[in-house]
């Protein structure tokens, strides 16, 4: 089995191919021929010859490669392996990030209700801020999260808050199913009950998927919708958000803070009115990072890839 690896990209600073991981992979599974591409070039020029292939971009002329029937991605989203399905090449991405996610989401949470954005931003205040940042802290336990997308990383961040007491609900399209964590207190609904949901929520997660299905489903109306003091984050993709309507609310303080990961666009530029509010955590697209971030990938992939079935 030849599985051609190329994943060195320059635009946004991700785990990226070394000689270091590729002798990893090579030491996990010496029954698998791994062939290291260095540049575009040489990847194109292996793919005849290749069973599989280990990408972050494929571009939608390379797959004319006559052999491939798995291609691979890290990411967990589809924006860059755009390619339509066909008989005889399974497409895979991710899967793993979203322990890793739920985790910064958590952390978030903490920072917000625990006093530790304020204590940051605080720092070097004179007097000593001791009274206002006790007047804004409040436990986790006792709070209800809405999870909007509830899938594989929904779930996850759903798993992660319960430790601390925190009500879960998850919102899907058409998957009820409740995941074995849950307890009484917990639900999944439909999408459709969304505006009946949002008055109950402390905290509203976005951990949606890009689209047009996406686009803006959580905007002014919907945010105003949530009680005062709730908090938002957005850990999916950007569009999902009006972050225009977002800062509204928070300038006016209405809304207690937002913990953000994603943008539309991204960075947001430097006039967005979210780079003005005091009460927002702004994390530039790592939520998922980690420097296990390819060694949790391959874990996956290889396993997929001796699954293939000879032809």
């Amino acid at each position: 089995m030849n599985v051609a690896l190329y994943l060195h990209i320059d635009a946004i600073p991700l785990p990226c191919q070394d000689d270091a991981l590729v002798e990893r992979v090579r030491c996990l599974a010496p029954d698998i021929s791994w062939i290291a591409c260095g540049s575009e070039g040489e990847f194109i020029a292996a793919l005849p010859g290749c069973e599989a292939a280990v990408v972050w971009i494929f571009k939608p002329e390379w797959a004319a490669a006559g052999k491939l029937r798995l291609l691979a991605t890290p990411s967990a989203g589809g924006e860059w392996v755009r390619l339509e399905p066909r008989s005889g090449l399974e497409i895979m991405r991710g899967s793993f990030h979203g322990e890793l996610m739920a985790e910064t989401v958590v952390g978030m949470m903490l920072a917000f209700a625990r006093g530790i954005k304020a204590a940051l931003d605080a720092q070097g205040s004179h007097p000593w801020p001791r009274a206002e940042i006790t007047a804004i802290m409040q436990p986790l336990r006792g709070s209800r999260a809405l999870i909007l997308g509830f899938g594989h990383i929904g779930k996850w961040i759903g798993r992660l808050l319960k430790p601390f007491g925190v009500a879960v609900t998850g919102v899907n399209r058409c998957d009820l199913s409740r995941p074995d964590y849950f307890g009484a207190g917990d639900a999944v609904e439909l999408a459709d009950n969304l505006d009946r949901l949002l008055p109950a929520a402390s905290h509203l997660i976005l951990a949606l998927p890009g689209g047009a299905g996406t686009d803006k489903l959580v905007g002014a109306r919907r945010l105003r919708l949530l009680p005062a003091g709730a908090f938002v984050y957005n850990v999916g993709r950007g569009n999902s958000l009006d972050a225009v309507a977002l800062a509204a609310e928070l300038h006016s303080g209405r809304l207690g803070g937002a913990g953000l990961d994603v943008y539309d666009p991204e960075p947001p530029p430097p006039d967005s009115p979210l780079r003005d509010c005091q009460n927002v955590i702004l994390m530039p697209h790592v939520s998922a990072m980690s420097p296990n971030y390819l060694d949790l990938f391959f874990a996956e992939f290889i396993p997929r890839v001796r699954a293939l079935k000879p032809r």
